[in-house]
């Protein structure tokens, strides 16, 4: 069995189109678990692509696809499980959002 990363070493891959797309695995139905390698992306499961295809039929070729860090990744297509990376990763994220509604406020 090949050696997987990190889990927070993975993240996201953004499919470019006219709207937000990124990919999800067809096999655990994952989105924030791929990196990429040179040639093609892989997701933790197992699952390798050499392309993305775009909800209108057209393929982007590994060369287009953009890799997104976990931290800089749609959140609500995460997979939240219990790894303390990305669960602390997400409360600074929200106690810095809280902290910047608080200064806004109270000026």
């Amino acid at each position: 069995m090949e050696d997987l990363p990190p889990l927070d070493e993975c993240g996201f891959v953004r499919v470019p189109a006219d709207e937000p797309l990124w990919m999800t695995c067809e096999q655990c139905k994952k989105s924030d678990h791929f990196w990429l390698t040179d040639t093609e992306v892989r997701c933790r499961c197992g699952a390798r692509y050499s392309h993305a295809v775009r909800p209108d039929g057209s393929s982007v070729p590994r060369s287009g696809l953009l890799p997104v860090p976990f931290d800089k990744g749609p959140v609500q297509l995460a997979d939240l499980e219990w790894d303390p990376v990305r669960l602390g990763i997400i409360a600074t994220v929200l106690l810095a959002f809280l902290g910047a509604i608080g200064w806004a406020v109270l000026g």
